[in-house]
């Protein structure tokens, strides 16, 4: 007789089921990640993008005689920012930006809002500020310094951060 016994089905079939598995865990890890770090990758570069209109003095067409800088505000699940001008105008911001679901900045950066100087006079910040994304599992952390430099601490940093 020629074949498999119904045991050795059984067995070849979990041996299948308990690798699908631990694929399947792997893979929604690797993704909880990679969701993390995307989301931090874009907020670097919206802050350097920010950072660039501040330093190269670009302001709104009109109703904006002198640009202070470019602002950016924070709140717990999304981010936002616009030039801030004098004489002071009431401008919409330019984008908002929420977090995918599930992230928090968590805690808000203190201050909530801070403004990019122009001409790389850099930012209103009194000390160092570390912006710290968030889900249930992962962190991810980047650094501003009052000059302006933005600076990416990496996926579950446990060094000192201000």
């Amino acid at each position: 007789m020629k074949g498999f016994t119904l045991v050795e089905l059984i067995v070849a079939i979990c041996i299948a089921m308990i690798v699908t598995g631990l694929i399947l865990v792997n893979y929604n890890t690797y993704n909880d990640k990679q969701r993390v770090k995307q989301a931090a990758y874009t907020l670097k570069n919206d802050l350097r993008y920010i950072e660039t209109k501040a330093s190269s003095g670009e302001k709104p067409q009109s109703g904006c005689d002198s640009l202070n800088g470019w602002k950016i505000t924070f709140t717990s699940s999304s981010y936002s920012y616009q030039p801030d001008c004098s004489p002071s105008m009431a401008s919409p911001p330019i984008a908002t930006v929420s977090l995918p679901s599930g992230l928090l900045f968590s805690p808000v950066p203190s201050p909530d809002s801070f403004l990019f100087k122009v001409l790389s006079q850099g930012t209103t910040l009194d000390s160092d500020i570390c912006i710290t994304l968030s889900d249930s599992v992962y962190t991810h952390k980047l650094r501003i310094n009052t000059g302006g430099d933005i600076n990416d601490l990496g996926l579950n940093y446990v060094g000192v951060c201000p």
